[in-house]
């Protein structure tokens, strides 16, 4: 799940960063069923996010080409109805997900969510600190 929210963040301006320091610490746990049964159900993991920009960026295109980069990586992206419009929700191969969604007001950034593939309930883990708080940048420039 790191790897591709740095490569997400990676691929955003100069500046920019995924910042997690407002969400429950170590993210968020919850089953993937509506209606589970027992310490085995299965749960997914998710990691909330603020998407950090420099000034003057246009977060209707920010949404647009962060979902075309997911399009890029061979994933399923699609825009959901019931979200805050424009969205993008890729599902890799491998069972990860992530989504970009725009804010309200407009004026604010758009948040992003990463989720795991559902695995075992009895598997949960609920002490472990997200790391790193904030995901910042990496140049691609050798």
């Amino acid at each position: 799940m790191l790897r591709y929210l740095q490569d997400t963040v990676n691929a955003l301006p100069p500046g920019s960063s995924l910042d997690g320091t407002r969400y429950v610490a170590g993210g968020d746990t919850r089953h993937c069923d509506d209606d589970p049964s027992g310490p085995d159900a299965p749960v997914r993991f998710s990691d909330w996010r603020d998407i950090q920009t420099p000034a003057q960026t246009d977060f209707t295109e920010l949404v647009s080409e962060v979902g075309d980069l997911w399009r890029s990586w061979g994933w399923q992206v699609i825009e959901r109805d019931g979200y805050e419009k424009p969205n993008r929700f890729g599902y890799a191969p491998d069972g990860y997900v992530l989504q970009i969604t725009a804010s309200y007001p407009p004026t604010y950034p758009p948040s992003i969510i990463a989720a795991s593939p559902c695995y075992p309930g009895n598997l949960r883990r609920d002490d472990i600190p997200r790391n790193p708080p904030v995901i910042t940048r990496k140049s691609t420039t050798g």
